[in-house]
């Protein structure tokens, strides 16, 4: 399975994409994203989102969660930064990290629980991988 992301918009203190988790060709779940603001960065501690680009993934028993979540990394991002895969809604809540909502809202995303469940789901705690890509209105 493939998680694309597609960064389509940066606003005030988030940058905005879409997401499909496909299974090959078959589309399972889509949706919306919400990351900090560009721009791209490798370096930690900087509340910036990650490069575009290719990821896999590790499964983090998160303690400020409270749940098993996807962890994003690769040759750029190493795990150490910690960049996950978890709900919340707008830019004050990512820290670095990839929110998942099924909606849009004026201030971000929108069902966010609600979609990263459904994410969870889906992957049953299965390797995947993410593609990131800026596609970002100027």
């Amino acid at each position: 399975m493939v998680l694309e992301i597609v960064r389509f918009k940066e606003i005030d203190d988030m940058t905005l994409g879409r997401f499909i988790l496909r299974d090959g060709e078959r589309e399972v779940l889509k949706g919306y994203t919400c990351e900090p603001a560009g721009p791209d960065t490798t370096q930690s501690g900087m509340d910036r989102r990650i490069p575009q680009g290719r990821y896999q993934i590790a499964w983090h028993d998160s303690p400020k969660f409270r749940a098993r979540l996807p962890l994003l990394w690769n040759d750029q991002v190493p795990k150490s930064r910690c960049i996950l895969i978890h709900s919340g809604n707008n830019g004050r809540n990512t820290e670095g990290c990839v929110l998942l909502g099924s909606s849009l809202g004026a201030h971000g995303v929108k069902d966010s629980r609600a979609a990263l469940s459904a994410l969870l789901a889906a992957v049953k705690e299965q390797e995947f991988a993410v593609r990131i890509v800026n596609h970002i209105e100027e």
